[in-house]
């Protein structure tokens, strides 16, 4: 599906097929949108199911269609918005029973990561670029995850438009449903959070019908990782292909790595987020690493951070002095916000807190990946990507931030 266009068809409630009405579907920013005169007899904000023939796509399942605008008189119109969508040019998809062990995502966040320029060398008349297909199997769960990289031709009347494209095909040795195939998938887009300091909205998702043979498209408005600003570290697909068998290893199997990880997604799916809870979100990741990693029995947040000194002094470069306070400046500032300890002095301002946070964050990330035993290079990528947040930005910022204002207050 385009989106910039329409389609026209058909659509029903399920086991309605005799009350069909004429409906238009198109997106809304990343929404689809299904505007139709198909309305309930009684009073609903939403439908379960809808069904629908539309012309240049095929048989459509609407699954979850809350109502977002409605409109009585002459004539009725709804317009709903499907939480998920089911494309199929053979026969309509049974959401329900629907089982997949094959289904391939086409994701540009690949293309960026690869890093390829792809060009036409004139002198020998042939075009270069990059074309692979790397496996990366994970035995004890079945799943197999194959990273593409390739051209996509489209071509018109007078032209020809060629295009890097990137894919990541999953295969499972015992079939999944269609949540667990997504849930799969989202677990991927982590690791690129993580590694590569970014993710985008799919541009298609398909799986193959275990009964026909042939692939269908499931469409959702993926809203978690893909609309984040924030980087860890940029990285090259070619350089960290070496460790990416332990990271998604890690990613889809190891449930201490998998819970600290998603600790520290929060901060990379919320938006706009203060500054001090972007501060306790990143200390209740360390504090669950702390505790899953350490060994430490009690849960003690000077403990953990005296415990990981090391990481702390490469990244956030501390002097002696620096160090001797910031342990427990980080707790009375933790034990301010989290437990209204509003006595506590000598905290951290609402701008420290950013940069205490993306420290804590970095720190995070290397401790994780330093117990996978990855090589050095990639340690030492979210060591300077560090250095260069928490300490250069913050010497920028503390410069174009200051208020004159208040400097002429004191005076």
């Amino acid at each position: 599906m385009k989106k910039d266009q329409k389609y026209y068809g058909e659509v029903w409630f399920a086991g309605e097929e005799s009350n069909k009405q004429f409906a238009v579907l198109f997106y809304k920013d990343d929404d689809l949108m299904l505007e139709t005169n198909l309305c309930a007899p009684r009073t609903v904000y939403k439908q379960p199911q809808i069904l629908g023939v539309f012309t240049g796509l095929g048989y459509i399942t609407f699954i979850d269609c809350r109502i977002q605008h409605s409109s009585s008189g002459m004539v009725e119109t709804r317009i709903y918005r499907p939480k998920y969508t089911f494309v199929s040019a053979v026969h309509f998809v049974n959401v329900l029973n629907t089982k997949v062990s094959e289904f391939s995502v086409i994701n540009d966040t690949i293309v960026k990561w690869v890093n390829h320029y792809t060009w036409y060398d004139h002198l020998d008349e042939k075009l270069l670029y990059k074309k692979f297909d790397d496996l990366y199997t994970i035995d004890e769960i079945g799943l197999e995850i194959t990273i593409s990289h390739y051209l996509n031709f489209q071509s018109e009347r007078t032209e020809l438009h060629i295009k890097n494209r990137g894919s990541i095909l999953f295969k499972k040795d015992e079939p999944v449903d269609i949540l667990e195939s997504i849930r799969i998938y989202v677990q991927f887009q982590k690791m690129l959070q993580l590694l590569f300091g970014r993710s985008a909205k799919f541009e298609r998702f398909s799986f193959k019908c275990l009964s026909c043979g042939e692939w269908q498209q499931v469409y959702y408005n993926d809203k978690k990782l893909t609309k984040s600003t924030n980087t860890y570290v940029h990285t090259d697909y070619e350089k960290v292909k070496v460790d990416l068998d332990k990271v998604l290893h890690a990613v889809y199997t190891n449930n201490s790595f998998q819970f600290c990880l998603d600790k520290l997604m929060e901060n990379f799916i919320a938006t706009q987020t203060s500054h001090n809870k972007r501060f306790t979100n990143s200390i209740a990741s360390f504090e669950a690493f702390g505790k899953l990693y350490s060994g430490h029995k009690s849960n003690n947040l000077s403990k953990f951070i005296k415990h990981y000194k090391t990481a702390f002094v490469l990244i956030g470069k501390f002097t002696d002095d620096e160090w001797k306070s910031f342990p427990s400046k980080v707790v009375r500032s933790r034990d301010y916000h989290v437990h209204s300890n509003i006595a506590n002095k000598n905290v951290y301002s609402e701008y420290e807190l950013l940069y205490i946070s993306f420290l804590f964050d970095f720190v995070i990330a290397y401790l994780l990946l330093e117990t996978l035993e990855v090589s050095e290079d990639l340690l030492k990528n979210f060591i300077m990507h560090g250095n260069s947040v928490f300490i250069d930005m913050k010497r920028t910022n503390e410069i174009l931030s200051a208020n004159p204002l208040l400097k002429s207050q004191s005076n």
